[in-house]
């Protein structure tokens, strides 16, 4: 009768396994502490008024260090400090009758000027200090309310854009000498929103035509206008857009009613594509956006439950971050390194069974 013979084979593992089988866990939860940073860590702002505020517009004076806030409903700058705190600098009581309020704000900080533009399709200068108004000058040209306004810092002069035309005003705001300089026609029929202006070898001006979505550059020497042709000629590059901030990249970050877009272009901005796109809250809306020293962007956002003022903080790697993901990979792979060590047969195990199972006898 055959004899049946059942070997157990013996393995020899290092002592602490579960020690090693921890290790992953532990890299995790340094991921979760030194990786990047969620959009929700941004920096904001509640601004806290006693009496309700209905607000359209937003800039940054880099001499006092605060946000400069416009009013939606009559011709008044509030000043909103990093608490949140308002406080009221200017109401034109000159503009009171006439039922103006705050369309678009500007900061010359060269000049130590605050440059508005009111509803009533007028442009007022105050100086940046005592907010004491320098000169004003009307703009029926606009046909309506202004739909943005910035400054060239070379040489003062102020670009405004209608909200009801397709056109762009550049003003000399010079106390009695105040004129309007320049009058550029993208087209008649459509209004245009935020502005910016460009200094380079060649300045020019990028303005964003609300109804479309589209970007126009325009010289501000010869008045050329073109239109900015989008890397994806699928996409639109701006739709629903109504303010756009400069980077000191010269990229662009728009606001679009419950979006806030980053535009990039190939330098020249005959071209450029989108490369973020951050969703705002369930009923908000971005208003406006600005850039601190054109580095950090903030938006004005809009929520039933008041405003606030919030870092936009497009998805980043700093170099910590990277240092962080070459050790991690670097720990992985000795992981599975170690992992392979402890779960392979040991050499004297295999010969000592090897030699036993040759001492048998087996039929």
């Amino acid at each position: 009768m055959p004899t049946l013979y059942i070997y157990i084979e013996r393995r020899s593992y290092p002592k602490g396994p579960q020690l090693s089988i921890m290790l992953p866990f532990f890299f995790l939860f340094l991921f979760f502490l030194l990786g990047p940073t969620p959009s929700s860590a941004r920096h904001s702002i509640a601004i806290i008024s006693s009496t309700p505020l209905r607000l359209s517009s937003l800039a940054w004076d880099p001499i006092s260090k605060h946000f400069l806030v416009g009013s939606s409903e009559g011709p008044t700058i509030y000043a909103v400090s990093d608490s949140g705190m308002v406080q009221c600098l200017l109401s034109d009581i000159s503009l009171n009758s006439t039922g103006a309020s705050v369309a678009g704000v500007a900061v010359d900080h060269v000049r130590h000027r605050l440059i508005v533009a009111f509803s009533n399709s007028s442009v007022a200068a105050y100086d940046l200090t005592s907010y004491r108004k320098i000169c004003a000058l009307p703009l029926p040209q606009l046909d309506g309310a202004p739909g943005g306004v910035t400054v060239d810092m070379e040489n003062g002069e102020v670009f405004i854009t209608s909200s009801r035309r397709g056109i762009v005003l550049k003003v000399r705001l010079d106390g009695d000498g105040s004129l309007i300089s320049e009058y550029y026609e993208i087209n008649d029929d459509q209004g245009l929103g935020g502005i910016v202006h460009v200094n380079d070898q060649n300045p020019y001006i990028l303005v964003i035509q609300r109804s479309t979505g589209e970007i126009f550059k325009i010289g501000s020497n010869d008045g050329t206008v073109t239109e900015v042709s989008s890397s994806d000629k699928s996409n639109i590059l701006a739709p629903n857009a109504s303010a756009i901030a400069l980077h000191i990249n010269l990229s662009l970050t728009v606001a679009a009613n419950r979006n806030l877009l980053l535009l990039q272009s190939d330098g020249t901005w005959s071209r450029a594509s989108m490369k973020g796109n951050i969703t705002v809250k369930h009923h908000d809306q971005a208003i406006a956006v600005v850039t601190q020293e054109n580095k950090k962007a903030y938006a004005l956002i809009e929520s039933p439950h008041g405003y606030r003022i919030e870092e936009v903080q497009w998805w980043k790697f700093p170099l910590l971050h990277c240092l962080f993901f070459i050790c991690f990979g670097g720990c992985l792979v000795g992981y599975v390194a170690l992992l392979r060590k402890i779960y392979s047969t040991d050499p004297k195990n295999d010969a000592a069974l090897q030699s036993d199972a040759n001492s048998l006898d087996l039929p």
